[in-house]
């Protein structure tokens, strides 16, 4: 009987190569239009648990990988991205003080 291990994840291009490469077989299917953009969902939480768990360049790739994955899914202009993001910065600042919001006071 042959070990069966489920991953059940989307996964790099490559990756079933590098699979039979080993000598080893898999199953793969590609996935339609809606699973892929949820399987894209699901692969930038599993890569943000990674990188919280294990902070690093390697990791920090990864989640940009799948960014740019989900930009080109949703067919975004990387540059009308950057602009968005510039405006927000000069209208709201970035993250650089590191500033923390305890509480708000009205009247």
């Amino acid at each position: 009987m042959k070990n069966e291990i489920v991953y059940d994840k989307l996964v790099r291009d490559l990756i079933p190569d590098i699979i039979e490469s080993d000598g080893k077989n898999c199953k793969t299917h590609i996935a339609k239009d809606e699973e892929y953009k949820q399987r894209l969902i699901s692969k930038l939480y599993e890569e943000t648990i990674e990188f919280i768990a294990h902070p690093c360049e390697e990791e920090m790739a990864d989640i940009l990988e799948v960014l740019d994955a989900l930009i080109d899914y949703y067919d975004f202009s990387r540059q009308n991205l950057y602009d968005i993001k510039n405006n927000k910065n000069a209208l709201r600042g970035k993250f650089e003080k590191r500033i923390v919001l305890e509480k708000v006071f009205e009247d």
